[in-house]
């Protein structure tokens, strides 16, 4: 499985890289299984410049079986939002393998 985070147009990109790989990887590891590959962009919509609610974390999940996920969210604090959108990546994970681990083989 292949991972992927990238940043664009944030202040302090290393350590909210750093950070995001670990949650990501964190939200992941158990369904690695079931993954092909994973990545995550962290942007700023509206550049440095202007405030408000425009800080983007979208996360592409590609799994084996060719089915994609996209699982994204905005906010004012890029930190809040990597916690979120990772949170939200490990629930959606849990409930899909669930699924797919109780449904009768065709």
């Amino acid at each position: 499985m292949q991972v992927q985070v990238q940043v664009k147009g944030l202040p302090g990109a290393a350590r909210l890289r750093s950070f995001a790989v670990e949650k990501l990887n964190a939200a992941i590891a158990q369904f690695a299984y079931a993954l092909q590959d994973v990545s995550m962009r962290m942007l700023d919509i509206n550049g440095p410049d202007r405030g408000g609610m425009d800080k983007l974390c979208r996360v592409v999940l590609r799994f084996k079986d060719s089915s994609v996920v996209v699982i994204e969210d905005l906010g004012v604090n890029m930190m809040q939002v990597i916690e979120r959108v990772t949170d939200r990546v490990q629930q959606n994970l849990s409930g899909m393998c669930q699924k797919r681990l109780h449904q009768p083989a065709t």
